[in-house]
């Protein structure tokens, strides 16, 4: 598309529109920033490592000159820590599944899982979902960014991103911005003359109704439109705590906020009481002959005293150590640190990695665990229910004709287009995608089960005990399945009647030609109607090469039976060969199907 002025002004005036919107919003995501980091002079915008984080005091509090600084106890960060880990224990999926379909959309289901599958591993999408999980629990929502052009999937930092929350609670977006702030000139796909500038303000816009995608420089007088047909922005957001109206919520931060400054409070004073407080004293009579300043004041204080005249004796010195602090204080610390865990739903067995007391069996434990992780259900949820989410946002931004898979004579060429064109067929969930317990005890009777089904051979349990089993199990359990799955599919697509002795030998081929014509008559289509009548030829001709592969073991036998024969007797007429022959003869036309 063209570049047009009136179209420039009507999308930076719109720029800064959603912008504005996030004022004070930014304000709360900064205050945030700072409590999880425990650090001032940190800022949003700035990409530079001029504030290092960490390397400056929370400044709630004056420092003393007589004393050091606060004592560092981030109970904001512990939490978000601890319940960000729990969540990245589960790995999602989205499982792609279909509904009365033809054989194709079972092939479509298929390419797209494998995809996905391969994808996911390759952009490390699960190490960007849980950074975009702890963007929500800091901020209450985290961003990620779909590149249809290079296919990437990463975060976005969620204060960059601008939508209009009316928009957003209506349930439809239509346009949004992203503003990349001290974006550096060299990674620009555009030349710049200026060699002293370094660094610019890049803003992105997506507008649906507009069908515009525009770049957008401030300091160049920069703009670039192209058009943009896509029906979603190439965002999917998700959050700590589902909104409810606009696109604000409270975070795990904010949820923690006060807990964590009456914790400041409470170690500066056991910080100031600690250090300012005598570690011994010494009560010295006036009287008494001993020298104070033969003692050292150095880890103690030294006080004398008139001594009471009516006591007969001498008042020997006398050495106290008082508590520098009521005990009191260390309880209500204590139980700050409780009432934070208790907010965010862990245990002291996940945070602190302390066993309850009391609770000394496995099973305990393990109970204790599951109540634990039925808490971060919800969270659970939305991170997993986020793998879904990106592989539908991808399969709408991709371009239309580009094929879902490399090019292949062994499967059907599948573009983006014929996905979407067969939606109506086909289910996109998410789930859990361990499918081996992370138990090693519960691991290996689930192993065991597989084994005694028949499902995996003995020889592979130990590699699956000590290998990742991400799909480390279904390989095994499926290496059979997915070779009958290949015939069949040369079969239908191919017109490929070939059947390979190593997939005729396993007894499954037969089974999955009668599942996959019921499945294909239970979807009730119509056109399923000739990939039947193939599967039922190829069915035939697995009955007819069954049949043979008998007939030549049974002549096999023969052969071997004459060849003994002939060795222990003499059989110059040749009747026990004749014989033997008619034998089997009957005995093949017995057995040959009617």
């Amino acid at each position: 598309m063209a570049r047009t002025a009136n179209n420039k002004d009507f999308v930076t005036s719109e720029i800064y529109r959603l912008e504005q919107m996030y004022g004070s919003l930014k304000v709360k995501w900064l205050r945030d920033y700072f409590l999880y980091e425990n650090s001032i002079m940190l800022d949003l915008d700035s990409m530079t490592d001029e504030s290092v984080n960490g390397f400056y005091n929370n400044g709630c509090f004056e420092v003393e000159e007589d004393t050091t600084i606060a004592i560092q106890e981030n109970i904001v960060r512990s939490c978000i820590s601890t319940l960000v880990s729990k969540i990245a224990s589960q790995k999602g999926r989205a499982v792609f599944t279909t509904v009365n379909g033809t054989y194709k959309d079972y092939q479509l289901a298929k390419q797209a899982q494998v995809y996905f599958d391969n994808i996911y591993d390759e952009k490390k999408v699960h190490k960007t979902i849980t950074e975009v999980f702890k963007d929500a629990c800091i901020f209450n929502r985290g961003v990620v960014f779909i590149d249809k052009y290079t296919a990437e999937i990463r975060r976005v930092m969620p204060w960059q991103v601008f939508i209009d929350p009316r928009e957003y609670s209506y349930g439809s977006m239509t346009r949004v911005a992203w503003k990349q702030t001290q974006f550096p000139v060299a990674l620009l796909d555009i030349k710049v003359d200026n060699e002293n500038l370094r660094y610019v303000t890049k803003y992105n816009y997506w507008d649906i109704n507009k069908h515009i995608e525009v770049t957008y420089i401030p300091e160049l007088d920069y703009y670039s439109e192209q058009r943009y047909d896509n029906e979603i922005l190439p965002f999917v957001f998700m959050f700590y705590e589902s909104p409810i109206k606009g696109t604000n919520n409270q975070s795990a931060v904010d949820m923690l906020m006060g807990i964590q400054l009456e914790i400041n409070a409470l170690l500066v004073k056991i910080k100031d009481a600690s250090q300012l407080s005598p570690a011994m004293t010494y009560f010295v009579p006036e009287e008494s002959s001993i020298k104070t300043s033969k003692l050292s004041n150095r880890t103690g204080e030294i006080i004398t005293y008139t001594a009471n005249p009516n006591i007969v004796g001498t008042n020997p010195i006398t050495v106290a150590t008082p508590a520098f602090i009521d005990p009191q204080y260390i309880q209500l610390l204590d139980k700050f640190k409780q009432d934070a865990a208790d907010l965010i739903g862990i245990s002291d067995l996940s945070r602190a990695g302390k066993k309850p007391a009391g609770l000394n069996s496995g099973v305990g434990l393990s109970t204790l665990e599951a109540i634990e992780d039925s808490r971060h259900e919800s969270q659970l949820d939305q991170v997993v229910r986020l793998y879904a989410d990106i592989a539908r946002a991808c399969i709408k931004l991709f371009p239309p004709e580009a094929e879902v898979l490399p090019q292949s004579q062994y499967r059907m060429q599948i573009t983006w287009a014929d996905i979407v064109e067969s939606s109506g067929h086909m289910n996109l969930q998410f789930s859990v995608a361990e499918w081996l317990s992370r138990d090693p005890s519960v691991k290996l009777q689930q192993i065991q089960q597989l084994y005694a089904a028949g499902l995996i051979s003995q020889n592979r349990i130990a590699s699956l005990l000590s290998i990742p089993d991400i799909d480390g199990a279904n390989n095994l359990m499926t290496n059979a399945l997915n070779s009958c799955l290949a015939v069949i599919n040369d079969c239908i697509e191919h017109d490929n009647y070939d059947i390979p002795e190593y997939v005729l030998s396993t007894g499954m081929l037969q089974e999955e030609i009668l599942n996959t014509c019921l499945s294909l008559r239970a979807a009730n289509n119509p056109a399923n109607a000739a990939d039947i009548a193939k599967l039922m030829k190829l069915y035939s001709l697995c009955d007819a090469k069954e049949v043979d592969s008998m007939a030549s073991a049974e002549m096999a036998a023969v052969s071997q039976l004459q060849q003994e024969l002939s060795a222990d007797m003499a059989d110059p007429n040749g009747q026990i060969n004749t014989a033997i022959n008619g034998a089997v003869q009957n005995g093949l036309q017995n057995n040959m199907p009617q």
